[in-house]
């Protein structure tokens, strides 16, 4: 049992390093920078027209929560890095073999990828806090951009009945269970087609169809269907008794029902996978 545990923790670790502690991850510190400055500056200008000062929160929402930035930007970046996750060197499948289990495999693959989302959502914090907090001052309430500006910045007027620092952690949340679960899509195709770049396909067409919803280009009747209802904090009900939008929970719901779908399909999957046969061809 010791010893099956080990092998687990090995291959585990082997995971982390073979795709998470790479030079490829560096792309992510110029890319946030780039964007967290562009917003911030568009914040100031913003707040400067309107007279009303802004605060720390105004940036970080309105990049952060910002469905062409997250759908555009964020969420493809996030896809790129983990595309071939499940996609094995010959090394990868000889450990394998001596992890002796499929189970286990998938097991340190979902592992693996929850590993990255942290990695990706604490580097994307650390950037986007770091380079607001040099133009905009730290608050525990909504600033007066926030409050006479509602509905033309992130976020919009039903989240100001939570405290800052409550609706940035329901952000948070949402984008931490929306990138696991577009992660688990991408990695279960990459595994079935053995190549990391058809995964990053299949999740960046699901992203695409993300970016659909939140323009409004597809039927209302599909909103709480599509993913960008449930990424976003912008579409969510709160307080407001009547509100096309779902409750936060209801996203938490849907979230923990496709983790649910996916982690299921590809354990599935690498119960039929021949990793003898195949070679890496990411």
């Amino acid at each position: 049992m010791n010893r099956t545990r080990q092998r687990t923790r090995s291959f585990l670790r082997f995971s982390i390093e073979q795709h998470i502690l790479q030079k490829r991850w560096l792309i992510v510190v110029p890319v946030v920078l780039f964007a967290a400055y562009i917003m911030s500056d568009d914040m100031l200008v913003v707040a400067k027209n309107q007279g009303l000062s802004p605060n720390i929160w105004n940036p970080l929402f309105s990049i952060l929560g910002n469905g062409g930035v997250i759908f555009f930007l964020i969420n493809l970046l996030f896809l790129f890095l983990i595309s071939d996750l499940p996609v094995e060197t010959g090394f990868g499948a000889l450990l394998l073999f001596r992890l002796g289990s499929r189970g286990k495999w998938w097991l340190t693959k979902v592992l693996t990828l929850t590993v990255a989302v942290l990695v990706y959502t604490a580097i994307a914090l650390v950037l986007v806090g770091g380079v607001a907090s040099f133009a905009f001052p730290w608050s525990t309430s909504w600033s007066e951009l926030a409050r006479g500006y509602a509905g033309r910045i992130e976020p919009n007027p039903a989240v100001l009945v939570l405290s800052p620092s409550g609706a940035f952690l329901q952000l948070i949340t949402l984008l931490v269970f929306g990138w696991f679960s577009l992660g688990l899509v991408t990695i279960v195709v990459s595994a079935l087609a053995n190549n990391g770049i058809i995964g990053f396909l299949a999740g960046a067409i699901i992203n695409v169809g993300g970016y659909f919803g939140y323009k409004g280009r597809i039927p209302h009747y599909l909103d709480n269907v599509s993913i960008h209802t449930h990424f976003l904090l912008d579409f969510h009900s709160f307080d407001a008794r009547i509100s096309g939008y779902p409750p936060f929970g209801a996203s938490i719901i849907y979230w923990a029902v496709w983790i649910a779908l996916f982690t299921t399909i590809g354990f599935l999957l690498c119960r039929k996978k021949d990793f003898l046969s195949e070679k890496d061809r990411s």
